[in-house]
């Protein structure tokens, strides 16, 4: 198991809009699982899927760039 994190980008159009938006797929294996795996494990009152946690992970990474 490596040190890596698997995405695919797609883009989707809104039917709305027209506008053209890109989406990612991001594949929860190897190392990257096993973390999540024990964080989920160890918070499962706050967290209770990779989904909330890779929310929650990518908003406190942004707010963090963001007050740097």
């Amino acid at each position: 198991m490596g040190n890596k994190i698997t995405m695919m980008k797609e883009t989707f159009t809104n039917d709305k809009t027209g506008e053209n938006v890109e989406g990612i797929t991001i594949i929860i294996d190897g190392v990257l699982k096993q973390v999540f795996d024990k964080i989920i494990q160890e918070n499962k009152e706050k967290y209770s899927d990779y989904t909330t946690l890779l929310q929650d992970a990518l908003m406190n990474g942004i707010n963090d760039i963001i007050t740097k």
